[in-house]
Order: C-alpha cells, then structure tokens, then sequence
C-alpha cells in the first residue's frame, strides 16, 4: 500500500517538485528563510551564522535516512514536530525511495519541501564515516578568502579634527572604513578551519594603539572520530537543552513561523562570526557512548570593561575601540567557564543535565539602578539545569529548569501537538525569577535578558487548503520586578495573524498583522515622578513575490500605527527587483523604497539583500526614500565580486543624520560595501 500511495503522490504532485534549486534562487531562499525568522525583531541578529549554517548543508546535504536529530534541527524552518515526523516516519516504514516520499509525511506541505530540496538528499546506502588521511584532506578539502570592505559618505563627526565648527568633536582613532580579511577550510562535515580578521570603521589600523586588525578570531572543529562525535578548538560556541544555562547560538523566540519556539540544541560549534562578544574561547569535545553524549569545555578570554579600583561597572559588548574612552575599557578583565554537558538520548526521549561555572578577573558592580536590583553582582558564577523532551503519540513535550547560586529559578516548558496533518499547535510557559540573571542564557522571551519575566505563549498553524497557510500566535507575559524604563511591575501581550498563499513555486504572498501592547513610563511636565502609560502599536504588510528563472520581483506595503499619550501612524512601500544574466556572470539585486514615520516609535524594520555573509535590518523613521543596488560578478571558476551602493535621502527638512560622533551634515546617507571572495 505504501508503494502504490508513493506511485500515486508522484503522478499528482511530481511536476510541481523540483530536484534542486538554481543558485541564483538560493540566496533568495535564505534571505526569505531569515526574514520570516527575524520578522518581529529589531535586533541585530547573527546573519553570518546562519547564513553559514545553511549554505553550508547545500554543499554537504543531509541524508535523510541516517539522519539524527540536531542534524534536521538545522533547517530552522522545520518546526519540532515535522522534524519528529519524519524521523518516526523513517522509522517505522524504513529507509525513504525518493523525496516524492516526504508529500506522506505529517506536517509537511509543498512550501516546506521545497524549502528542504537544497539542504537534503537521499541514499538508500548507508555509510560509515571512512578514517580521515592527508591525502583526501588535501585534495578534496574546500578553501575560501574573503576580502570585504565598507564606507559611508559623508564623513561623520567623529572623523573630523576639533576645530571652531567642531568644538566638541572627540576624533576616533582610525580610518573611516571597515575591513574584513578571512580564510575558511572544510573537509566534507568532518573538518573545519579558519582564521577571521577585522577592524569596524574608526579603528586603529596598523597605526597609534594598533599595529594590526582590532579583532582576531580563529577556529577548528573535528566531527565523528572515534568515539568524539565533535571536537572544538579556538573560537566556539555551546548550546544544550532550552538554553537556560547555555543558548550561546543562535536561539529562536516570536516570528511567522509561530510554531518555532524551541532553542535549537547545537552542542559544541566552531565560531567565524566578526561579532566580538557572546562566544568562547579555549577547547571542548563531546564523546558519544552508545545512548549517551558528554560534553565538557573549558573558556577563557579577556572582556572589555570598565574597571576602576578592582570594580567593573559595565561590561562593553560592542567591540569598538574607537576613541580613548573605548581604548580604557579594551580587553579591562578576564573570563573564564568550565561547563558540562551529559545527555541520555532514545528514540522518544531525551533527558539532560547542563552545568556552567564562571569566573571574573574583577567583581562587577553595576551603578545601582531601580531596575538592576537582582543583576548578577560578584565575582563567581555557578548555573544548572535539568532538560528533557518526549514524544507520546501526536505530543511533544519538552523543557528545562535551572537554578543559579542563589537558588533563582528559571524554568520554561512547551508541547506541541498536532491534532491533524494540516493543524499544528504549541503552546509555551516560561518563568524566569527577578534573581535568576546569567552569562550565557539564550532562550524564549520578551526581554533581552533571561530574568523577571513569566508568559504563556501559544501558536497555531492551519493548512484549510493546498495553497493557503494561516499562522496565528498570543503571548501574555508579566514582569515582576521594575524593568529598564518601567518603575513598577507590569505586564503585556502581543498578537500576530499572518495569512499565506503560494499560488506556485514563482508566486506567493502572504498578509501579516501585529498587535503589542505593554506600559512605560511617561514624565509628564510639573511631575515629581513618572507615570505607567500603556503603550500600543501595530503593524499590517502585505507582501507578494515572484520568481521565475532568472528574475525575481517583490512588492511590499506596510502601515503602522503607535499610541501612548498620542496616536501617530507610519507608511513604507518598497519594489525590489533581482535578474540574472544568462550570458554574461552577473547578477542585479534593485530596491526602491519609501517611508513617512515622523515619529521613532512607528520607525519600520526592513530587510535588505546585501553583499555575501552580510544581511541588514535597517530601521527608517521621518520621511524619505531608500534606494540599493547589489552587484554580484563570477569573475571566473575561482574569483567573484559583490558589490553594493545603498542611499537614503530624507525630504523631512533635517539637517543633519545621526547623532552624536555619528552625526553627519546633510540630508543624506550613502553606503559602499565591496567583497571578494577566493575558492581553491
């Protein structure tokens, strides 16, 4: 029965299927992939990970027959239980014929097969890691060089001499450009290596406090050797369970994919990003011994600080160094962690244990503050925790529960259930005391900070036709303690509805509504002190793509409204347009954008397509227009160039953009970047 329903599934769907994608529709694919990830967001979040992380899978696919778990935890668009479906699917019916198969699976619609048909492949052999030789290691082995560079006009404030029109000017200390130098090595999934090099625009170069790049990170990875499943050296991260003790990667929280609510466990792995804080640095493994895995690691590495008489007060995560005042705070203290990991792993169940112990150089103190009452103050920190996840018939239950030396509680659970293949359902609950504040948490929240919030999250998804998708998410959540800018406890909700159609594999739209509201505090004149105001505001886009070969075209519309004391309303429109030659290497990415947000609160985050490895979110608030174009060239089998050209004019009748030793005069911004990129 199980061949004939292939037979049949094959004959129905096996013309809209497609074997692999075009290169040139892969960057598309991931930049639609991390929009939808990051689209209730205003963070800067890692692309260059991520990016990383999927590209790579399309170089070395898994295999879905002997794939494990974290393998297919990956594809970050796969939620928990389609990834438990097709694993129990490879399960009870044996090992997949053809990927027309995964059209049986539970959960799975055409959107989601064809966003794993890059990352995925599919052998009915199975193969033992063969025993890793020079030989193979040198001649089938992967090498890249990427050389970027980046500048803006004008020049800002902070790259002008103090003078009679510049009193105040405080000069950085390097050149007004930003350069990237990196090598990157990788034998199949087995072995990585690599060496990143940078300085962000400002900074020394070779010059005064410098004689080299600002930042140096290197780092390698072995994978499946013996009994050691993974081996880190250099720069890493770690990320186990649901991140309470450990979520140094890239974590999941509030997007349209509202059924995503997990932190991705990825163990120990190596770290090439150039942002300059949230990594380790030293050494770890993880042996596997039949049903078990143990990880232990070791981190230690200077911290930039403000430090005076043995006291920090601050902790400078920005990794710039680019006036006297940076300089004072460079690499102020040491860091060190020892963290443990031991994990039981059966076909249904999974269970955990993670330990972190953290050392400071210096005791930090922060200026005490209202809200910073329960931030960690000393010197040593010890965290732990307990995690688990099972599968019972169509549930999912998983979660984890941590305490911190002062016996602060964090706890998160959820459970996914899919009632039907077209109905998919979460819901969360998470609890994190006031008290419990950590270094390397990472997990599903509201806050930033992985303290003093509680919150019940629920999502749903429904599939009422082939080419309709209806995703809807709730989020209560109260804060019980005073918060930055809250003087008093309080609480809020968010809402989201979000409606796709996928008419084909070239045409698709979705329409995306948001509702937030939570309090803040407002000064009003003649107060002696401030007052909670709820804050409300929301957002509606509506947003249709089509690719067809070598041309892409994308529309979108977006209002916003926002309401404390006053009610203001935004509006942004934007056109983007991507072809790629056939005759000659080049590929064009085109965007044209509008915006009216004369008030910071309805300012609009957009995503941007942009040079290899960068991604941006800017944010655009008063009036004006945005335009950038993206040139991509194959110089040759080994060479290719990108090359991007952004500006943005306001017609609000500014003067200047920016502030501070950023502000530069004028009603304009422009930016340059450049990357090339060497494979051998």
């Amino acid at each position: 029965m199980r061949k004939f329903s292939v037979i049949a599934i094959i004959v129905l769907f096996g013309s809209t299927l497609m074997a692999q994608q075009p290169e040139s529709e892969m960057d598309q694919l991931i930049a639609d992939i991390f929009e939808q990830y990051t689209a209730e967001t205003g963070d800067e979040i890692d692309y260059e990970t991520f990016y990383n992380e999927l590209i790579t899978l399309t170089e070395e696919p898994v295999n879905l027959n002997k794939a494990a778990r974290e393998q297919l935890e990956k594809l970050l668009f796969l939620n928990d239980l389609q990834i438990e479906n097709i694993l129990y699917y490879i399960y009870k019916f044996g090992t997949l014929n053809t990927i027309y198969e995964l059209q049986l699976i539970d959960g799975l619609d055409m959107t989601d097969i064809r966003r794993m048909l890059p990352f995925i492949k599919i052998e009915t052999i199975e193969k033992k890691p063969s025993a890793l030789n020079i030989h193979d290691i040198t001649k089938y082995g992967k090498n890249e060089i990427h050389f970027r560079l980046d500048f803006g006009a004008p020049l800002k404030k902070g790259y002008m001499a103090v003078s009679d029109e510049f009193p105040d000017s405080i000069p950085y200390e390097g050149p007004p450009f930003y350069n990237a130098l990196k090598y990157k090595y990788h034998f199949k999934d087995r072995i990585y290596a690599g060496v990143t090099f940078e300085k962000d625009a400002g900074e020394a170069f070779f010059t005064g406090s410098n004689n080299t790049y600002d930042f140096v990170s290197a780092h390698f990875q072995l994978n499946n050797t013996g009994i050691f499943k993974t081996i880190v050296l250099g720069d890493y991260r770690a990320s186990f369970g649901q991140g309470l003790v450990f979520g140094n990667s890239f974590g999941s929280g509030k997007s349209s994919l509202v059924t995503s609510v997990n932190t991705r466990s990825t163990g120990l792995k190596k770290y090439s990003s150039t942002n300059e804080y949230g990594f380790l640095r030293g050494g770890g493994a993880t042996i596997k011994l039949k049903s078990t895995e143990i990880s232990a690691f070791f981190s230690g590495r200077k911290l930039d600080a403000e430090v005076r008489d043995g006291i920090i007060s601050s902790i400078n995560k920005t990794g710039l160094h680019r006036t006297a005042n940076d300089l004072f705070k460079e690499r102020k203290t040491y860091q060190s962690t020892l963290g443990f990991n031991a994990e039981y792993i059966r076909t249904n169940f999974r269970a955990g244990i993670n330990i972190a112990h953290t050392s400071l150089e210096h005791s930090l103190q922060p200026a005490p503050e209202l809200y910073n009452k329960f931030y960690f103050r000393g010197k040593t920190q010890t965290v732990a925790g307990l995690f688990y996840r099972t599968r019972l018939d169509k549930f999912l239950f998983s979660g984890e529960a941590a305490l911190n030396q002062k016996m602060a509680l964090a706890t998160i659970h959820n459970v996914s259930f899919m009632p039907h293949s077209l109905v998919n359902m979460v819901l969360l609950y998470r609890y994190y005391s006031p008290a419990y504040d950590t270094f390397f948490a990472s997990a599903f929240s509201e806050n930033t900070r992985i303290n003093n919030e509680s919150g019940l999250y629920s999502g749903i998804e429904v599939r009422p036709y082939r080419k309709w998708r209806i995703s809807a998410y709730a989020d209560s959540y109260r804060f019980p303690y005073a918060r930055y800018n809250v003087s008093t406890p309080s609480w809020g909700r968010d809402y989201l509805l979000q409606i796709d159609y996928q008419h084909n594999r070239y045409l698709n739209m979705f329409l995306r509504g948001k509702f937030e509201e939570k309090p803040d505090d407002y000064l009003p004149e003649n107060m002696p002190a401030p007052v909670s105001v709820a804050e409300k505001d929301g957002m509606i886009r509506y947003q249709l793509s089509f690719i067809n070969g070598r041309i892409s075209i994308r529309t979108m519309l977006e209002m916003q409204f926002y309401k404390a004391i006053e009610k203001s309303y935004g509006f942004a429109a934007l056109q983007d347009l991507t072809y790629d030659f056939e005759k000659i290497p080049l590929k064009i990415d085109f965007r044209y954008m509008i915006f009216d947000a004369r008030d910071y609160e309805n300012r609009f985050y957009t995503y941007e397509k942009d040079i290899l490895y960068a991604f941006s979110i800017p944010a655009f608030y008063g009036q004006g227009s945005r335009f950038y174009c993206n040139l991509k060239y194959e110089l040759s089998d080994s060479f290719s160039l990108w090359f991007k050209f952004a500006q943005t004019i306001y017609s609000d009748g500014r003067e200047s953009v920016g502030t501070g030793q950023e502000m530069s005069y004028g009603n304009q911004k422009s930016d340059f970047r450049m990357l090339l990129k060497w494979n051998f």
